[in-house]
């Protein structure tokens, strides 16, 4: 068990070491006298120092080596918790030092603890301030996790930090403590999850769930405190009871040399979360009373000369039989709840976790959940992946898993640039609940908790993902939308003509699959896009009765894309092509230059030259005939910036650049938004609404029409009112030849006593400044 955090009346001698000393006892004398150096090493280093408590400052890295030791962590990591925060803190102590004295190992867990230390200092500093506080924060959480790719004992120091820091939430202020448990619930009590330490998981979630949802956790506490003595005699005269069974059972005590029974209390965070989850009433949670049975094996005589594999083998065989029987003598002694048993030890979970869970009747009436399992099974479910130093053959599948995992983070580092994606990545496809299913040939998988056949399908490979076709979960056919629950064994039925649907985004949950789905519709509308770009060009070639096969070959493609598009890819201008950013008159121009000659007036004809297709605005659209139109939503005029919005057949609408109908446009169709400019050899003048403010007063509207009519300017109409607050406005609609000519204007009327502003009228007006609409 995890040592409680010590209150100050019960802080040790010596800030915890005694208690230290006590669980490292058993180690080597020579790692013990490891642990003594960097212990007075950390205390010098620190001394003065005091936490926001008013302790020591040693008393926290002496509290993490104390949950690490009591975890079962190696001799290297209790030192990395004892010096975690020498080189960070205390100025003049390097990583090198760090080296020289306790050996690389040491230096490595302490550099990358510090590396991740330092980033979510500065990243909670920015988050308590502003959004882009949080993206910082979210990239220093994925630098710790790319971190504790290098080394698993990175996190398992990290997480141990996190427990003590947790466990004296209580002197920070209150924002800061729901911004940190908010922090804990989501990312490092599922990893400690994910790593098997159900040890700290649980008590990570009841501490955040304290800060998070005060108001329900003290209602689950009192309630369970008011009949906590009448729970209590029920446990014990359970456990009494069950303990006689077992001993004496004719064949339970020839195999195992301790047989450990215990009450269990359900975690708050795991009550609430049930209720919440199921519905239901305190009164309906019928694992509240729990009896944990962890059976330790007697040693296994085996033949001399059995190999290594076949011994770890054997006694994890004897260990499932002894599981087995036990639940056998709890189900003859109270009678089974239907439906309530669930066997871990055939099925683990994705964690390593393994246990047989049965809920009886007792004789009290009351419902028990009765937990049996072995010793080893019990470490490896306290403290997952810590429990490789204890036990090295450790469970298999569960490492397998763990490495599996270790690399979808690696992967996610290569795949996501963004770290806020990225973190979204990590919660919901390797830290949210998981379930284990199997392929039909028994392979393990495990996918996230809600995952489809689907998801299984690319899971297993791209390719069978967009050939399913169908799908058999325990032999029986099911839609492709069905959940998949622990244990199922999952086929599925694949085309060669089979693909992927868009309804397929609907109900997949892993981000891998709803990307490789989301990258096969790209790729197909990309397909057709290229086709018509194609098909379009060929056409028109064919219509002019030109030689295609030679126009079209690839060299004097890739000069067309270059002169036209700025690439040597025809891929790029059979795109443009689609999108009409190009027309194929304009490609057919370069690649056959006699189209272009044809097109040219013969030279003994007399007559103006050929006009470039514009408006009276006169605006010019490169490569376009169709017709264009000033929009009316920004009512652009010369001189403005412009861009042109290719319409679905109403030809090319013309906007100012700022508008904000052409700013949305840009984002959501930028391939339909084309380059616009005023044409240069088109005279004539443009419609314009201006709307002046000013300070009313007598004689303020004939004093504006006496400047225009000195201008030369007929307003062609005028409307004037007056605000609440005194404030004029007055309308006008006048012919202008473009920018300068409309600054003149303003120029003439901000003249007028107690005019303060001009406004361009439209959806993207603004304030006429400099030539410009602002």
């Amino acid at each position: 068990m995890l040592p409680p955090v010590p209150g100050p009346s019960e802080q040790v001698s010596e800030h915890g070491m005694e208690e230290l000393r006590a669980l490292v006892a058993d180690r080597p004398a020579g790692e013990r006298e490891r642990v003594e150096r960097a212990y007075e090493f950390a205390r010098d280093a620190h001394e003065g120092v005091k936490r926001k408590s008013g302790e020591p400052y040693i008393t926290h890295p002496v509290a993490v080596a104390i949950i690490l030791a009591g975890l079962g962590m190696d001799t290297d990591s209790l030192l990395a918790g004892l010096l975690h925060d020498t080189v960070e803190d205390v100025e003049g102590v390097t990583f090198e030092e760090i080296e020289r004295r306790f050996g690389p190992d040491v230096r490595r867990i302490v550099e990358g603890e510090t590396k991740v230390s330092k980033l979510s200092k500065q990243g909670s500093q920015a988050a308590e301030v502003s959004d882009a506080g949080r993206d910082v924060q979210a990239e220093n959480l994925r630098q710790m996790l790319v971190a504790m790719t290098g080394d698993i004992r990175i996190i398992v120091v990290k997480l141990a930090d996190r427990l003590h820091n947790m466990r004296t939430l209580g002197s920070m202020r209150p924002e800061k403590q729901q911004r940190i448990a908010r922090e804990t619930m989501e990312i490092f009590a599922p990893l400690a999850h994910r790593l098997g330490i159900g040890q700290i998981k649980w008590e990570l979630e009841d501490l955040s769930f304290q800060y998070l949802q005060p108001d329900a956790y003290e209602y689950l506490q009192t309630r369970l405190r008011t009949r906590q003595d009448e729970r209590q005699a029920l446990i014990e005269q359970a456990v009494a009871q069950l303990r006689e069974a077992l001993e004496d059972d004719l064949e339970l005590p020839e195999w195992v040399s301790d047989i450990d029974i215990a009450g269990r209390s359900k975690h708050l965070w795991s009550i609430h979360n049930k209720m919440q989850k199921e519905g239901k009433a305190l009164e309906q949670i019928f694992d509240l009373l729990a009896i944990r049975v962890i059976l330790t094996p007697k040693d296994l005589t085996v033949p001399p000369g059995t190999d290594e594999k076949r011994r770890v083998r054997a006694e994890e065989t004897r260990e499932k039989r002894i599981c087995y029987h036990t639940v056998s003598i709890v189900h003859s002694m109270w009678t089974p709840l239907p439906g309530r048993f669930k066997d871990y030890i055939a099925v683990p979970k994705p964690n390593g976790y393994q246990s047989l869970h049965t809920t009886v009747i007792s004789q009290s009436g009351q419902p028990i959940e009765v937990q049996i399992r072995s010793r080893r099974m019990h470490e490896i479910a306290e403290y997952g992946v810590a429990a490789h130093w204890m036990y090295k053959q450790g469970n298999q599948l569960a490492q397998r898993d763990r490495e599996n995992w270790i690399a979808q983070l690696r992967e996610l580092q290569n795949e996501i640039n963004d770290a806020s994606d990225y973190l979204d990545a990590v919660k919901t496809d390797i830290l949210s609940q998981r379930v284990r299913v199997f392929t039909p040939k028994g392979l393990a998988i495990s996918l996230p908790a809600g995952s489809t056949p689907v998801d299984f399908a690319y899971h297993i490979h791209t390719r069978i993902g967009e050939t399913t076709v169908g799908a058999r979960v325990n032999g029986s056919i099911v839609p492709l939308s069905h959940k998949l629950g622990n244990g199922d064994m999952v086929e599925i039925v694949t085309s060669k003509n089979g693909h992927p649907s868009k309804d397929w985004l609907n109900f997949t949950v892993t981000r891998s699959a709803r990307a490789k789905i989301r990258h096969h519709f790209r790729q197909q509308e990309r397909a057709e896009a290229l086709q018509h770009g194609h098909d379009l060009l060929e056409r028109y070639l064919r219509k002019r009765q030109l030689p295609v096969r030679q126009l079209m070959r690839t060299k004097l493609l890739e000069d067309a894309t270059s002169r036209l598009v700025g690439t040597r890819n025809p891929d790029d201008l059979y795109l443009a092509l689609h999108a009409g950013k190009l027309t194929p008159s304009v490609v057919g121009r370069i690649l056959a230059p006699s189209l272009a000659q044809e097109q040219a007036p013969h030279p003994e004809r007399r007559g103006p030259p050929p006009q470039k297709p514009t408006e009276p605005g006169g605006v010019y659209v490169e490569g376009f005939s169709t017709a264009t139109k000033l929009a009316h939503c920004c009512n652009p005029i010369r001189g403005d910036q412009i861009m042109g919005y290719l319409t679905r057949g109403r030809g090319v609408s013309v906007h100012r650049i700022d508008c904000p109908n052409m700013i949305r446009l840009l984002k959501d169709e930028p391939e339909r938004c084309i380059a616009a400019s005023w044409d240069a050899g088109t005279p004539g003048s443009t419609i314009v609404d201006l709307d002046v403010v000013a300070s009313d007063r007598a004689g303020l509207l004939a004093d504006v029409l006496g400047v225009l009519a000195s201008e030369k300017r007929s307003p062609m109409k005028i409307e004037a009112g007056v605000s609440a607050d005194s404030t004029a406005h007055i309308h006008l609609r006048l012919a202008v030849g473009g920018n300068a000519d409309l600054e003149v204007v303003r120029d003439a009327i901000m003249r007028v006593p107690g005019v303060t502003d001009i406004l361009r009228a439209g959806k993207g007006n603004g304030r006429v400044r400099n030539g410009a609409s602002a």
